[in-house]
């Protein structure tokens, strides 16, 4: 089941890419609830309302995964590189770093939980190098 599970969030963040906001919350349990850096949100209609705001913000806002990790217990770490261009003034916001915990149940994502690096995120797994 955990390679299911880490392709599923690898699936989900494809769909990012692909279809944008739309294709990643068909990848959430209806009652998903994620814990941003900046807030938390719970539903999948609180979380495109949380993530609308944000990519509003942004032309051009990109989130690429670039390493899942099989965290046990139907968890799948992301580490992911953002950026994009902020609207209001024009500048390109350089590259930065997260890591994201997710639980996966019954093929949906049923929780996110942010972390600002990916030691952080381990160390939360049970998973510290």
């Amino acid at each position: 089941m955990s390679q299911e599970n880490v392709e599923l969030v690898q699936a989900a963040w494809a769909a990012w890419e692909r279809d944008g906001l739309a294709g990643f919350t068909e990848y959430w349990a209806d009652d998903i609830d994620w814990r941003a850096i900046g807030g938390r949100w719970r539903g999948k209609d609180a979380g495109r309302a949380y993530l609308q705001e944000l990519l509003g913000s942004f032309d051009e806002l990109r989130a690429e995964p670039i390493e899942l990790i099989d965290a046990g217990d139907q968890r799948v770490i992301t580490v992911l590189r953002y950026s994009g261009r902020e609207k209001r003034t024009g500048i390109e916001v350089p590259p930065e770093y997260f890591a994201v915990v997710n639980e996966v149940r019954n093929g949906k994502i049923v929780t996110g939980r942010e972390y600002a690096t990916r030691e952080e995120a381990l160390e939360a797994a049970g998973l510290s190098e």
